[in-house]
């Protein structure tokens, strides 16, 4: 490969697939791994700079979108997009899902990697220190019930930035006057990227990744784009 080409084609974004037993950041830490073990024959001095669009925590699969060079920078454009999660819980009614749905004001659980006084909500519970946490406005654009077979039922959800699916489970089996927990969970889509777009762990290798993200150019392009209008109509 010519080392110039190969410098210029790593900077964009494409969609990844999170296994199941690791972080978000572990799964950058292992591309990396890969992709700097390829480059040491083509850029020695190279160091891939990899950012994600969205943290997904170790026992949650899916799609997870994988910022490459100047890509990173886009990946804001698609922070903001929807999201769609299937997973399946305990207990819960059909009823119930409407008032869950729309702009909600929601509490996020204390294992997050929200932060309190600098500090992660996650440390902070596994360390038992009380604190409190304040409810965030969040979006939910769609919550559809899947199948339901006692004590388990499966929804979708289509999601706005910021919404955790925990929260949405645990408030639902509350409001049915029982209590909810989440069993398996899994992003199925984030912007224009579905699992099917997605690169499989065994698949992540220098070419996959450069052909990925010219595949994808002119979409995340595009999204970039018309974020950067949004915000400027927006006064942000």
């Amino acid at each position: 490969m010519d080392p110039r080409r190969v410098r210029k084609a790593l900077n964009g974004v494409l969609p990844v697939l999170k296994p199941h037993g690791i972080t978000s950041a572990q799964l950058l830490n292992q591309l990396k791994e890969k992709l700097q073990e390829e480059l040491s024959s083509i850029l020695p001095a190279y160091d891939v700079k990899l950012g994600h669009g969205g943290t997904l925590d170790s026992t949650a699969t899916g799609v997870i979108t994988v910022g490459v060079g100047t890509g990173c920078q886009q990946l804001k454009c698609l922070i903001t997009m929807m999201k769609q999660f299937e997973h399946v819980t305990e207990d819960a009614l059909q009823e119930r899902l409407r008032q869950f749905q729309g702009r909600i004001k929601q509490i996020p659980p204390p294992y997050s990697a929200l932060k309190c006084k600098g500090r992660r909500y996650s440390d902070l519970a596994m360390k038992g220190v009380n604190f409190t946490i304040e409810p965030r406005l969040v979006h939910c654009y769609e919550l559809k019930l899947k199948s339901f077979e006692p004590p388990y039922f499966t929804v979708s959800v289509d999601t706005g930035p910021g919404f955790y699916v925990r929260s949405l489970i645990n408030d639902l089996g509350l409001a049915v006057g029982s209590c909810a927990h989440v069993c398996e969970l899994q992003r199925t889509k984030q912007g224009p990227f579905t699992l099917y777009h997605s690169l499989h762990k065994d698949q992540w290798t220098l070419k996959n990744v450069i052909q990925n993200i010219i595949k994808f150019r002119k979409t995340i392009n595009i999204y970039y784009r018309n974020f950067e209008l949004d915000k400027k109509g927006s006064g942000w």
